[in-house]
Parts: structure tokens; sequence; C-alpha cells
């Protein structure tokens, strides 16, 4: 398995971050990962299915999931044509710290007699995100603070363990280096610098880290700038060159043979075949 760190930016506009997402379902598989947000996940039109810390979950139209901060999740579509719509909802746990001192010692389960209010405020997220309305990010701010309000007074509840009972206990180490190559992929990084910063040799860290996440450091690492590289050239309309070298790869040819041997065609296909669905 693989298990993916993700770094959540704001545009400072909002106290977290509201994506709507409009795709076909073969692009919504993720690999397993977390980030420090807790997220909030409404299904508009379609079917996803997550497993969130080993628990399976299916959200249908009107639907939603919770995931709390760092608690290790997956998604999927069981349709992988049908195009399906969803809102994703991230607030910002540092935010909630404000209000909340204990927010490390501290956990949240959305209970039975506040789903519903929950599921409304997504509804109204939805209908304001479609809206047309120029000043619309005041108002989705004041659905972030209802949101937030109810958690922290109907939803708090004691800190577990997020992490699923079946991983070994020094997973701690794996999700330094996870973190640190979240923050840091686009640098020069190397197996035996990740294995000084966890304090193993590169012979038992190599092996460990395949251990942990089912795939060796380098396979790992390629995957993580990949998926920046291809971000940029699709929404920021880098070229192939340029995004390669913003991402930490050595050189065009990497990043086009890694392309190539992950999905089955070069980076320049790959965007061609993205505009193409839209």
């Amino acid at each position: 398995m693989t298990y993916i760190y993700e770094v959540v930016k704001y545009d400072g506009s909002l106290p977290g971050k509201v994506l709507m997402q409009d795709k076909p379902g073969w692009r919504c598989n993720t690999f397993l990962h977390w980030h420090k947000e807790l997220e909030l996940v409404y299904m508009i039109d379609g079917v996803l299915d997550a497993k969130i810390s080993g628990e399976n979950i299916q959200i249908n139209s009107g639907e939603f999931y919770f995931c709390n901060s760092e608690e290790i999740h997956i998604t999927s579509a069981p349709d992988k044509n049908k195009v399906i719509k969803y809102i994703v909802v991230l607030l910002s746990k540092e935010y909630m710290r404000s209000f909340c001192e204990e927010i490390d010692r501290i956990e949240f389960k959305i209970k039975a007699e506040s789903r519903g209010r929950i599921s409304e405020m997504l509804k109204k997220l939805v209908s304001i995100m479609e809206s047309d309305d120029e000043y619309k990010l005041l108002k989705v701010n004041a659905v972030f603070m209802d949101i937030y309000h109810l958690l922290l007074s109907e939803c708090v509840v004691e800190k577990k363990n997020l992490l699923p009972t079946n991983l070994p206990d020094n997973f701690a180490y794996a999700k330094t280096i996870i973190e640190y190559i979240g923050c840091n992929y686009n640098e020069n990084i190397n197996l035996k610098d990740m294995a000084d910063l966890v304090g193993l040799t590169s012979s038992y860290f190599s092996k460990y880290f395949k251990n942990i996440t089912g795939t060796n450091f380098t396979q790992y690492l390629n995957s993580v700038r990949l998926e920046h590289a291809l971000n940029e050239m699709l929404y920021k309309g880098q070229t192939v060159t340029k995004a390669a070298m913003n991402n930490g790869f050595p050189n065009v040819k990497s990043f086009i043979e890694i392309c190539k041997k992950i999905y089955g065609c070069t980076p320049m296909e790959y965007k061609k075949q993205k505009i193409t669905e839209k």
C-alpha cells in the first residue's frame, strides 16, 4: 500500500478550502493518503467509495463522509466511466486551534443528530459555489463558520489512534518521510538523506519503507513528483520542460519515462487526453 501526505494550500480568503469536482469515475481513484485538515466530501451526483482508517464507506447522491485530521483514507468510484460530481471541503485544524487550545487531544465524530444539519450546510455550499454571486466567498465563509461551530460544540470526542490497527508500531518513521517528501518533493532528495532523517541505515530504511508502503522509495518519490508535474501542465499551462524542472525531476527524459511507465503515455499525450475529456 502507498500512503501519501498531502499539503493543502489556501488562497488566504477562506479559513479552509472548497473544491468542486466533476470528472469520470476513473479519475477519482486515489492512493491511501492523509493531511492535517479535516475533510468533508458531499456527493452531488453519483457514487463514491471510500475507506477511512480501514472502514469501508459508500456515499450516494445527497450523502457525505467525514475524515478527521491525519486519518488515512482512499477513494474510488465503482463506475469508472460515469461522470460524478461532488464537493470536497477541507477544514483547517490550525484555524480551529484559535478557538480550541486542546485541538491536538481531541477528534470529531459526526453524531446522528448532527448529520442532517451538516448535510444541509454542504448542500447550501454547493448552491453558493454554483451561483454567479460576485461576493459568494462571503457566503462560503459563513458556511465554514457554521460547520466549525457545529463540530466544536457538538461533535468533540476523546482522541483515539487514527491509524489502522494492522500497521506496524514503527509506522511513525514512514509518516515522517512521507510528510517530508510531500513538502520537499521538488528538492534534491535521496534515500540516504531520508534514512539519516529517521536515524536508520540506508539498507534497513529501504526494506522498511517498501514493507510499510508497498513500493520502494524511488518509485514513491517519482509518483509524487509526477502527480505535481502533470497538474502543472494541466492547470498552470507549464511546458514539459518547465514542469519537470519545477518538480524535482533531474531532466525531461526522466519525466517522460516515468509518465510512460505509470500511465502508458507521454506527459503531452496525458494532457491531450484530459483536455479531450473536458
